[in-house]
């Protein structure tokens, strides 16, 4: 059975390129949800880091929040910039919204930007 969740390769792990990001990196409102930050890599995909501050009070909630950005551009990497480290930090009021929601949020931040990449199916 194949596993769902994001590849290692899709995954920002390591300090220095986290701090190469914030360092280089162009900031994206995402509606009220989120603030990104993305450069570009060099490599043929993008890679997802996503920081939580502990303004969203419980770990539960951090972890959700972690949770519904990771299924975003899991399910929708059309959305979001080609060949790019990525680092997302939720708002807090990113827990109250549902994934729809939350779907709907980076759909309008990137309207227009990538529509020509959306899959068929």
């Amino acid at each position: 059975m194949k596993k769902e969740g994001l590849s290692r390769k899709e995954r920002l792990t390591k300090e220095k390129d986290f701090e190469r990001v914030f360092k280089e990196g162009r900031k994206k409102w995402i509606g009220k949800v989120a603030l990104m930050f993305y450069v570009k890599n060099g490599l043929p995909y993008s890679r997802l880091g996503v920081v939580v501050t502990r303004k969203i009070k419980k770990a539960v909630k951090r972890n959700r929040a972690k949770r519904l950005i990771k299924e975003v551009f899991r399910r929708n990497k059309y959305l979001f910039p080609e060949s790019s480290d990525i680092i997302i930090l939720p708002h807090p009021g990113i827990v109250e919204l549902n994934y729809w929601e939350v779907l709907k949020a980076f759909e309008n931040s990137f309207h227009g930007e990538r529509s020509d990449k959306r899959p068929d199916n």
